[in-house]
């Protein structure tokens, strides 16, 4: 016995001869730090000596892993060295407490953690003291406990104090941590200045990876605060830095989180590349553990890919599914952790249903279910359970099956209860939820509201909103569902109404930070936040003849989604709300509201005066006829060789739809009404892609009548006229750029007229053409000068997908998640907006029917009162004559600038005649221009 103790100690100590941490990887899983006393075998002076190295590498190792931790501060990695002496016992405390942390387990790695700082503070270890401190705040963050976590980190903080020459390493790793709980509890920038300190002390101590996992940190922080610009050049220092690092561990992990941080920033293609470059790597040096962690990954973010793909209607949704499949299996093959196999086989199994790819055979099902069974409890364990019984549930063949279904009931309760041992808050309200889905699916009433209720009270004493609206929803759907059963003639239950108005005030109080938390939403919003509001909506009209009281709250509820789909679409917050009666905007102005139903459409209008609101319900008429309907009438619209008889055929379907129940109402000789000059609309779904002003009655276009604009909610205007008087004008634009050909667009040979004309209607305006027409430049001008008018005339594109709506200057792209940066003024207290942005020769994506949401987007970021745009492609020559008259008109000062629209379009219609070579009457020429926003 002596002698294969002394040969294993003196084998292991060779490890101690080299400086580096060369064998970190076969380190990391090292789980044999004891006391040397409790070792009760004799060994050699020489074993002896070797098993002091070993202990003093493990320690370091150690405390490298958990530098690394702290660095990242969620998913991995930077590594230091100890300065103090540290006592054997408590590095084995440390060492547990992290085995605990990284497996989830996190009340057991508190409860270790405050042991192992308890005994740094005995020895008078400080500086051990404050960096365990560290990771106890992360651990309590995982747990949701702010208050504690929050004075670990203070804690930690005051004890450097004390040590005035502290090693910069640790005080990094502190700010990592601070900077971690102060985004988890919506402080981004305060987390931002914490994580730019960490990079500096990693600096200080010539720690290159600490400094590249503080960067790391910081996009995140950058991404909540909307710096995209800031965000995008980090990366390439990242990119970069990264690959700048000696081939290693440390490597593979830091390339590993940016992928993920790339994903959950929305870089899908880039992550895609980061994490194939980190793949590569680890193969290169021989890394198994790692490598089936990186194959998960590169799986999630292929998910994802997929996921926007089939949201945007694009052909690559297939190829990337089945790249996912093939690095989930793989990872499922090659993985060395039970978890990581689990996870690779959970998220296959979701993929296989989502694409209803899904194989009898219940084989794999089997295996997953055995496979679960042996992990040890932990919150990964538990969120694994749910995951397994969320997808069960989404097979309808299983959820036929009594055997099934008692199955489902057991892995969740299984979940319950690990939660429970873990004390872990947001594990068993996300269980007990689960549960009550459940429970609802097999419409055993009683029982769903008993658990959702459970896991909505939970949920609401952690604070955590991104759970709690779910239950809530739930609840309402609930609620709703029995009453029906028990009273089948009832269609409202004020009950579940009032769950509904809880879900979404807890929705609008996220805003944001809702992607922000599931970065996922973004591609699942439609399933998982869009219907919170339209079910509200259906209850709220559920009855024939609903109350103004009930037609009032579906009104905001339609302009709180507007407002969230925006939100969704930029990934952040990107307008503030504020209150606006419309009597006082514009007492002659009419409001549509057009709501989609799965079964119906609703239109609600407001009228001027004082809580005036009618309604009307086309009950049969589906989302799939009303989005027939568009796509017929935008073909139509868009193609010169369409007969007008057969657009107005098309566009009298819409009008009867959305304006003849109010005729009446509307009449201006109804002597009962108040005049009605302009109609505005809040359009809903593919409505927003056509323009209401060819909607046709039998006899006119609804621009013949009225004055028309869009608007993407009221709360979003500032009721505030054109100003006239001191007209300042941007004009810029190009002809034929290099970035037309990049991007597949053709010249634009009038652009050089339009501008021109344009000048010689504003006499004070500046131009940018051409090879001068670049971002640089107009953000300059804007800092420089007043502007209250921006004219860009080039090509662009409105899509669905941020990443697919720009405007083209004379290089590339400008992105609409610039344009904030772009056009507002660095001057914060400079009074003068843009009052109006015109944007000439723009399109909407073909085939995305909500492509006008990248319209709104772009009206909404420039921060411009209104937006002139145009829906598809025109002929740029009738372009170029349509802005010289519409300029004429919007400089009388009587005219607001919706009616000056509306006199051009007019114009358009009566003053020329049906010539094929100037055909300027036809609805393609004067039809796509429409305003957004403030028409006044």
């Amino acid at each position: 016995m002596k002698r294969l103790v002394s040969l294993s100690v003196n084998k292991i100590s060779k490890v101690c001869v080299p400086r580096k941490f060369n064998g970190l990887a076969k380190w990391v899983n090292l789980r044999f730090f004891v006391p040397v006393r409790s070792l009760r075998l004799v060994v050699s002076a020489s074993a002896l000596m070797a098993l002091k190295c070993l202990l003093r590498t493990a320690r370091s190792l150690l405390l490298a892993l958990l530098g690394l931790s702290l660095s990242l501060g969620i998913h991995t990695i930077p590594l230091v060295r100890a300065e103090l002496p540290v006592a054997t016992e408590t590095l084995a405390l440390v060492q547990v407490g992290k085995n605990h942390y990284d497996t989830g387990q996190f009340t057991e790695a508190v409860q270790i953690l405050q042991q192992a700082a308890q005994g740094y503070a005995e020895a008078g270890n400080t500086l051990q003291q404050a960096q365990v401190l560290s990771l106890l705040s992360l651990t309590y963050q995982k747990l949701g406990q702010w208050q504690a976590a929050e004075q670990a980190i203070q804690t930690s903080l005051s004890l450097l104090e004390t040590v005035p020459q502290a090693n910069p390493r640790v005080r990094a790793q502190v700010f990592n941590a601070q900077g971690r709980l102060q985004l988890a509890t919506g402080n981004a920038e305060a987390a931002l200045a914490s994580w730019e300190q960490a990079e500096t002390l990693y600096q200080q101590a010539s720690d290159p990876v600490g400094a590249i996992g503080s960067q790391i940190n910081q996009t995140e922080a950058m991404q909540s605060l909307g710096l995209y610009r800031r965000t995008e050049q980090l990366y390439q220092r990242l990119e970069q830095a990264l690959f700048e690092l000696e081939d290693s561990p440390v490597k593979v992990a830091g390339l590993q989180n940016f992928g993920t941080v790339l994903r959950q920033g929305g870089d899908l293609e880039k992550s895609q590349d980061i994490l194939n470059k980190s793949l590569a790597l680890t193969q290169a040096l021989g890394l198994p553990q790692q490598e089936s962690q990186i194959l998960l990954s590169l799986g999630n973010t292929e998910q994802t890919l997929a996921q926007r793909a089939k949201v945007f209607e694009e052909s690559s949704a297939e190829p990337y599914t089945q790249a996912a499949l093939s690095h989930y299996q793989q990872a499922a093959m090659t993985a060395t952790l039970p978890l990581t196999r689990i996870q690779a086989q959970l998220n296959q199994l979701n993929l296989l249903i989502e694409t209803d790819s899904l194989s009898p055979d219940q084989e794999f099902l089997s295996s997953l279910s055995t496979g679960l069974s042996t992990l040890p409890a932990s919150r990964a364990s538990v969120y694994a359970h749910v995951n397994f019984a969320e997808s069960l549930l989404q097979i309808p063949e299983l959820m036929a099956q009594k055997q099934r279904t008692n199955d489902m009931a057991a892995i969740l309760t299984t979940a319950i209860q690990q939660a429970e041992a873990l004390q872990d808050q947001r594990a068993i309200s996300y269980s007990l939820g689960t549960l009550g889905k459940f429970y609802e699916k097999t419409q055993d009433w009683t029982n769903a509201k008993n658990v959702t209720e459970k896991a909505l009270l939970i949920a609401q004493q952690m604070n955590a909103a991104d759970i709690a609206y779910q239950w809530q929803w739930q609840m309402g759907r609930l609620l709703q569902a029995q009453a029906q059963e028990n009273s089948p003639n009832l269609l409202v239950n004020s009950d579940a109404i009032a769950y509904y108005n809880e879900a979404v005030k807890t929705l609008n109080n996220l805003r944001g930070d809702l992607v922000a938390l599931n970065p996922e939403i973004q591609f699942s919003f439609r399933e998982t936040v869009e219907p919170v509001y339209r079910e509200f909506v259906d209850l709220l009209l559920g009855s024939p003849t609903p109350n103004k009281a009930n037609l009032s709250q579906a009104r905001d509820i339609m302009e709180a989604l507007q407002l969230a789909e925006l939100d969704n679409f930029f990934r952040d917050a990107c307008a503030t709300p504020e209150a606006v009666n419309i009597d006082n905007v514009d007492p002659q102005a009419a409001i549509f509201y057009p709501i989609i139903l799965p079964n119906r459409l609703e239109v609600i209008l407001k009228l001027p005066g004082q809580n005036n609101l009618r309604h009307y319900a086309h009950q049969g008429v589906s989302e799939p006829q009303v989005d027939q309907a568009v796509e017929q009438l935008r073909q139509d619209l868009t193609k010169r060789s369409t007969s007008i008889s057969k657009i107005k055929q098309d566009a009298a379907q819409l009008y009867d739809w959305l304006i003849r129940p109010f005729e009446a109402d509307l009449d201006p000789a109804n002597l009962d009404k108040p005049t009605v000059k302009t109609l505005v609309f809040v359009l809903d779904g593919s409505l927003r892609n056509i323009p209401p002003s060819t909607l046709y009655d039998g006899e006119k276009y609804l621009v013949e009548r009225y004055a028309v604009a869009l608007t993407p909610g009221l709360q979003l205007l500032e009721p505030k006229p054109l100003n006239r008087q001191n007209f300042r004008a941007l004009i810029a634009g190009t002809t034929n750029a290099p970035s037309f050909e990049q991007e597949g667009f053709s010249t634009l040979d009038n652009v050089a007229d339009e501008l021109a004309g344009i000048r010689n209607q504003l006499n004070l305006s500046q131009s940018l053409e051409n090879q001068d027409f670049i971002q640089d430049n107009i953000r300059n001008q804007i800092n420089m000068e007043p502007f209250n008018l921006v004219h860009i005339a080039t090509h662009g594109k409105f899509s669905s997908n941020p990443q697919q709506t720009f405007l083209l200057d004379w290089s590339g792209r400008i992105n609409v998640q610039d344009l904030d940066n772009l056009l507002r003024t660095n001057e914060p207290n400079r009074t003068t907006a843009i009052e109006l942005l015109v944007l000439s020769a723009c399109e909407t994506a073909a085939g995305d029917k909500r492509a006008a949401l990248g319209l709104a987007g772009i009206a909404v970021r420039a921060g411009a009162r209104s937006t002139l745009a145009t829906l598809w492609q025109v002929n740029d020559a009738s372009t170029a004559e349509f802005m010289r008259r519409f300029y004429q008109q919007l400089k009388e000062p009587q005219l607001s600038k919706a009616e000056a629209l509306r006199k051009t379009q007019i114009a358009f219609l009566t003053e020329y005649p049906d010539d094929p070579d100037k055909d300027y009457l036809r609805p393609y020429h004067w039809a796509p221009f429409i305003l957004v926003g403030n028409w006044l």
